[in-house]
This record gives C-alpha cells, structure tokens and sequence, in this order.
C-alpha cells in the first residue's frame, strides 16, 4: 500500500491540527486501527473513528461514530460494529443508532437485539416506499397496547391499494378497502375461494367452491348450537346438533315465486298456477346470470280465489328488493283469517285470499295449517299459526 502515514513500524503521532487529508492509493487501500491492550473485557479492545465539526460560532462538537469493539467477556474474538449520531445536543457523546452484534444481528435503537433486525423506539416504523408513485406502506408497533399495525399507501398517494399475500409464488388472499379475499382475486361468485366485507353496504361472508362444500361447521364432540341467528342483537334462531339429530329452531321454510303485486298483504293465501316461476334480472345489484330464465319446480302463484283451495302453496311472509313473494308454507307464520278461530283449528282458503276455519279436523290437501294463538274477532286480522302446505 502507498501513501503511508509515518513508518510502516512503529506508532504515528498526528492531529487533526497537522493532518488534513489522508489519502491511501494501491491495489488494496486500507485502514487499520489496533488496539494493543490484551484484554477480553465486554467491550474491550475498542477502536473508534469520529467524526467533528465546527459550528459557525467556532464550537466544536462530535457530529458521527463508528466504533468497533469486543462481543461478551470470554477469550474469543466477536465483536460488535456500532454506528452514532449526534441527535442535536450531544456534544462529544453522540446517540447509539444502529449495531451489528457478532451473530450478525442488527439492532435500531437495541443494543443486544434478539433477531437478525430488532427495531426498538416509542414509535417503530418501517416504511417502503415506490419511487414510482411515491404510495408507501408501513409495518408498525407504534400503540401502547402492544398492537402492530400494516398499512398499505398510507398517505393514499395512488388509491384502491391493497395488502397480498403471496406464498411459493402463488396468490392466495388480499385485503381490499374493506373487504379479505382467501384464494381469490375478485369479488363475487365467479371465482371459487373466501370473501369477507364489511357488511354494511353488502353481504358480510361469501364462500365459492367447485366440487367440496362451500362452507363446513364442525361442532367437535358436545351437543348444542351450530349457528345462532340474531335480529338487531337478539337471538331469533338457531341450527343445533344433537348426535345425528339437526334441529332448525324459530324456522320457517319459504318459496320464492312471482305472480301478484308486490303490495300484497303478508299473511296472503296464494296458489299455484301452471307456470313455471322466473329468475329476476337483477342480483346484489348486478344483472343476474340467469336472467329471465325459468326456475325448474318453482311454480309462479295468484291470490287464491277458491273457497277450500287444494293448489294452495302457502301465504305471503314478505317481497325481496326484486319484488320477488316469498311464500311461507312450513314452520311457523302468520296468516290471514276471517271470522274468529281457536287455537288448534284447522284453516283452509276462503277464495278471498284470507281464510277460514276448516270445517273438520282432518289434515287435507286443503289444509293451510293449524292456529297456535286464537283470535275472537270476526273481523280480517291475522293470526298465529303451524303452516302445513309445504
């Protein structure tokens, strides 16, 4: 190596009032900095280079180190590589910034880091960002609860961003504005995978497969409830197991049809006709897939308009945002009567599309259901009842 400060034996004795620049030039330029006291101290065996600066007034302060020293006290030879800066008031003892220990460890902010980067402060934060578009995401820890936050185009500079997760390669979920897609890349049925929303504006679980069942629910070896349907926070229903026994609890089994005015009164009698029902031309919105196209088995309905109508199908429970009926025929409903009934009556239609009270107690082809409150009035009300037609 050319450029030697002094002899290449021996010890150099300069300041930074008599040496202004160092220069090394060869094939291999070098520094080398010895420290010659035998030692195996934790921290021992040190060698620093600083850096100063003047400031306009003439002060002197520590601007950045680097020093390297011993990694434990036992005789060996790790070590440790730490890096300083001067945070704006330190003087000649500027702040630990980083470290690289012996096991090849770096710790911000750590001094004794416990994995290959430990990044310690009130606020840890690390951020990426595209040069492209400037968007940059975060990883933090930054809340007092121990909570970890990742954040995608934080400062929303691109819009519509997302987390994915990729695994060998291959797609498998995302987070989108406020929806989670598993194994999928679009919203909707289309494609087969998991789909989580918000639930606000839109459903709040979809599940698309081909050839397994969409979804499975594993109740593990004790008896009781497989879901537990609530209206406004109130329980209204369930789906229980009891060893191979489903129970559905608050049921109620519908048809979904067409035929009468979406204004029809619930509790409505109606019957088939020989029709087949249709499918709407909307879905969620969208137009449907199968718009127009008839539904195999599902027959369209009319008011019933015959005094102990056998095509009876059911009575109207209620209309979707498609102005489809749906017609309640088993479980429990509500029904349209004239004339009072007792609880345990049979009902059958009036031709008005309210009912009556059947005549016998023989269960026919008739037969609309049996009443479960009665109701003295012999006025149109509607009443209680175990529908039968379904």
């Amino acid at each position: 190596m050319g450029g030697y400060i002094g002899a290449r034996s021996g010890t150099i004795s300069a300041t930074v009032a008599n040496v202004q620049d160092v220069t090394a030039t060869d094939s291999t330029p070098e520094v080398t900095i010895v420290n010659n006291t035998h030692e195996d101290t934790d921290q021992g065996r040190e060698g620093k280079v600083i850096f100063k600066g003047q400031q306009s007034g003439g002060e002197e302060s520590t601007l950045a180190e680097i020093e390297a020293n011993h990694h434990g006290s036992s005789d060996d030879e790790k070590a440790n590589l730490i890096f300083r800066t001067n945070d704006g008031s330190d003087g000649a003892s500027p702040t630990e910034a980083m470290r690289i220990t012996s096991q090849q460890r770096i710790g911000i902010g750590e001094s004794s880091p416990d994995t290959n980067l430990h990044i310690k402060s009130a606020t840890p934060i690390i951020r990426l960002e595209d040069s492209d578009t400037s968007a940059y995401g975060e990883i933090s820890a930054s809340s007092g609860d121990g909570n970890m936050f990742i954040k995608a185009d934080e400062g929303n500079g691109v819009g519509s961003s997302g987390i994915r997760f990729h695994i060998d390669g291959s797609h498998v979920g995302r987070f989108q504005g406020t929806s989670f897609f598993l194994a999928k890349t679009s919203a909707g049925v289309s494609s087969s995978g998991g789909e989580l929303r918000d639930g606000d504006n839109d459903y709040a679980v979809i599940g698309t497969s081909n050839g397994y069942s969409p979804f499975i629910c594993n109740r593990k070896t004790s008896d009781g409830n497989l879901f537990v349907f609530r209206q406004d926070n109130s329980n209204e229903g369930i789906i229980s197991v009891s060893g191979s026994t489903v129970t559905y609890g608050g049921f109620s089994g519908l048809h979904e049809s067409s035929g009468i005015p979406p204004n029809t009164p619930i509790g409505t009698v109606v019957s088939t006709i020989d029709e087949l029902d249709v499918y709407p031309n909307t879905q969620d919105g969208e137009t449907h897939p199968k718009a127009g196209q008839t539904r195999a088995d599902h027959a369209k309905v009319e008011v019933s308009n015959t005094v102990g109508d056998s095509a009876v199908y059911g009575v109207v429970t209620r209309f979707d945002d498609d102005g489809k009926v749906m017609v309640g025929s088993v479980g429990i409903g509500s029904v349209r009567v004239t004339g009072a009934c007792a609880k345990g009556d049979l009902l059958e239609s009036n031709g008005d599309g309210t009912t009556k009270v059947q005549s016998d107690d023989v269960v026919r082809s008739k037969t609309i259901g049996k009443v479960t409150i009665g109701n003295s009035s012999t006025d149109v009300k509607l009443v209680s009842c175990v529908l039968y037609c379904g």
